[in-house]
């Protein structure tokens, strides 16, 4: 399903533990806060472009896609589990408003599936194949509609860090492909949840389970290093500016594709760059935005005949917080 190319971990948005105003000009308490019962929202904005060429069966292909996936993630803090003490903190996240669009070409074939407010059309080659709002296309649409209800009416928890990784991930599976499978642990920075300096920096690094509409076989890697770049003021607040750069491991993987294809993936060349706000004294993040790029090779064999292509995408990740409602 479309949906599941969006993210997944982006719960990492959330977090914990009391403390935070800034201790001097040159440093500050970098950890995320969420008390029990509070609401933060945060407006989400993916938007993805690729452009891949290759051999199938010996004839050349190109094939390309435009994407654009919005939402708001609902994040909300949960009491501790009673007569336990930790350092961590529980939260749950719902997804509301979304909607998404992908548009795809292979040579002369188009294809453009919309998803919003409830109302699924999709068009190939300029024909209405299907549309929710029409009845047309009905037997394909079951599927669609029961996956995107799963996912606006799922529920993910999971217990929280001092420096927002997560564990004991649980809720509807539908809501925790959709969070988890894009890797978006790293859009949201892990922040040091220590007194940091103005120029300090940090690593870490998480795993991502698909690539493209590849699932794979053992996680990618990316690392990432943050770093406490400067203070800004905005609206009379005193912001952290936080740079982010990460980079995936390059070593060859494994992938199977929706329809059964098992490829090899190689020559993988993936970097992102990016700025986030934070604001120390509420402990949430303020707004943000990173850019990756990404190419690789992917080889497979289907029907005796090798399959070849390589890939050049860009996508955008961006966020803002959101007032109560």
């Amino acid at each position: 399903m479309p949906c599941r190319l969006c993210l997944c971990s982006v719960i990492l948005s959330a977090a914990l533990l009391p403390g935070a105003l800034a201790a001097a000009d040159d440093s500050a308490e970098l950890r995320l806060r969420i008390a029990p019962n509070e609401v933060q929202r945060y407006a989400w904005t993916i938007t993805a472009t690729s452009d891949s060429r290759g051999n199938e069966k010996g004839r050349p292909f190109v094939l390309t896609g435009d994407s654009a996936f919005t939402m708001t993630l609902v994040l909300r803090g949960l009491p501790a589990k009673p007569g336990v003490k930790t350092d961590k903190t529980r939260v749950a996240a719902r997804i509301q408003d979304l909607s998404y669009s992908d548009k795809r070409a292979v040579d002369t074939a188009k294809t453009e599936l919309t998803v919003s407010k409830g109302r699924i059309k999709c068009v190939e080659n300029g024909k209405v194949v299907m549309d929710s709002e029409n009845d047309i296309g009905l037997d394909r649409l079951v599927d669609y509609q029961q996956h995107i209800k799963s996912i606006e009416n799922g529920e993910m928890r999971a217990t929280l860090d001092a420096a927002g990784r997560q564990s004991e991930v649980e809720g509807e599976p539908a809501l925790v492909d959709t969070l988890k499978g894009g890797g978006a642990e790293g859009i949201f920075p892990i922040l040091s949840a220590r007194e940091t300096k103005v120029g300090e920096s940090w690593e870490d690094s998480f795993s991502m389970t698909r690539i493209g509409d590849f699932k794979l076989a053992r996680p990618a890697v990316v690392r990432s290093k943050m770093t406490f770049a400067k203070w800004v003021t905005r609206d009379d607040k005193k912001l952290a500016q936080l740079e982010i750069a990460s980079a995936w491991d390059n070593q060859p993987l494994k992938g199977e594709h929706p329809e059964g294809l098992l490829v090899e993936i190689t020559s993988i060349e993936g970097r992102g760059e990016g700025t986030c706000l934070f604001d120390p004294a509420t402990g949430r993040f303020v707004e943000g935005a990173v850019n990756f790029g990404m190419k690789y090779h992917v080889t497979g064999e289907r029907e005796g005949q090798t399959t070849a292509l390589d890939v050049a995408g860009k996508t955008r990740f961006s966020f803002a917080a959101q007032p109560g409602r």
